[in-house]
């Protein structure tokens, strides 16, 4: 085997390895960008805009990350003594939606979504002793 071929099977062997590793990168999701999407997701679920590919994959992308948090959020709050949040059962994904967009539209400071959706839980959602 000659040299040349050599680096070739390192670099491809390389490559290969380095493509099956799992990506352990925190979340970009900004507040803002999750919010657009929602905006988006709330005028086709209410029929103002025409479907399309773009707005069912925006609107797809908010109801994911949305219901997703708010499963986490429960199961957080039964788990965590600091974490209180008491969604009701009756609460619409829709509903979350409105609050989510309201919320970070008050409040710009909170610029990750995952943060943005947890303090809005805590506001609007809170338990009662």
């Amino acid at each position: 085997m000659s040299l040349g071929q050599v680096c070739r099977y390192a670099l491809f062997s390389f490559v290969i390895a380095f493509s099956f590793t799992p990506n352990c990168s925190a979340e970009t999701r900004s507040a803002q960008d999750m919010a657009k999407e929602c905006r988006v997701a709330l005028d086709l679920l209410q029929g103002h805009v025409e479907k399309s590919f773009q707005s069912t994959l925006s609107a797809g992308e908010c109801v994911g990350y949305v219901q997703g948090a708010e499963d986490i959020s429960v199961a957080m709050a039964a788990n965590v003594k600091w974490f209180r949040v008491c969604i009701p059962e009756s609460t619409s994904t829709m509903l979350l939606i409105q609050k989510y967009i309201a919320f970070v539209d008050k409040n710009p400071k909170y610029t990750l979504a995952s943060t943005a959706f947890q303090l809005m839980l805590a506001e609007d959602f809170p338990c009662k002793k």
